[in-house]
């Protein structure tokens, strides 16, 4: 797998005119942090309008409405993965040993609702925030010694930062941002006080619809996307 900075040459060997085209084509992720939520079924609801499946990375919930949304997020075709149970910064970041504890329990919520086993995570702030008071490398070990492959982002909407967009300007963001890569994957969030993403998210699928962009879930097989590459991080 390749990290965010991705190979921009081929082997002209048997390189076809096909080939060109396939290589052109832009590839989408696109990604939404912190659910489950009120929003949940409304983000499903317009995925399944227009056919797309994205990744969701959630964080911890116990009552049974979200439990529900886990699955529903799993059972609609969509990836589920991990960002965290509690997403409290001060505890997750404290050391080594309390975020492997916050690990392995939304782990296994997420395998207790739905069955699945996930190895997908997102850290809380990104694999370069500047919040941890331990260095990243330690949690991005433990990540690698476990074999769970963690997501960053290099396209986002805005809807995290201090500013407040409209919807207009959030779609502006992601369009502005996906061009420069062949793989963007596209930051945005799950969360009730989130309604201008709920409005852009359609006028964004349409967007990169409109431009025959590929919008896929994250699998096993995507581009990985870093901050800080997994593969420079030494046992």
């Amino acid at each position: 797998k390749e990290s965010i900075k991705e190979a921009d040459s081929t082997d002209d060997t048997n390189y076809t005119e096909d080939d060109k085209k396939a290589e052109e084509v832009k590839k989408v992720y696109l990604t939404f942090d912190d659910g489950p939520s009120k929003n949940t079924e409304k983000i499903l609801d317009t995925l399944d309008e227009y056919h797309i499946k994205a990744t969701f990375f959630v964080t911890g919930r116990d009552d049974e409405e979200s439990l529900e949304r886990y699955r529903q997020i799993a059972e609609r075709g969509h990836t589920i993965g991990m960002h965290s149970y509690s997403h409290v910064y001060e505890d997750i970041y404290e050391s080594a040993e309390k975020f492997e504890l916050d690990l392995d329990r939304i782990q296994k919520t997420i395998e207790n609702a739905t069955g699945i086993k996930c190895m997908l995570y997102r850290f809380p702030g990104g694999s370069s925030n500047q919040v941890s008071s331990v260095e990243m490398s330690e949690f991005i070990r433990i990540l690698n010694k476990r074999e769970i492959t963690y997501f960053d982002w290099n396209a986002e909407c805005g809807d995290a930062s201090n500013v407040t967009y409209t919807a207009k300007e959030m779609v502006a963001n992601v369009m502005k941002d996906v061009v420069k890569y062949h793989t963007s994957v596209v930051l945005m969030h799950d969360a009730e006080n989130k309604q201008e993403t709920l409005k852009a998210l359609p006028m964004i699928i349409k967007k990169l619809q409109k431009m025959d962009a590929q919008l896929l879930p994250i699998d096993e097989d995507t581009t990985v996307v870093q901050h800080i590459s997994a593969d420079r991080v030494n046992d």
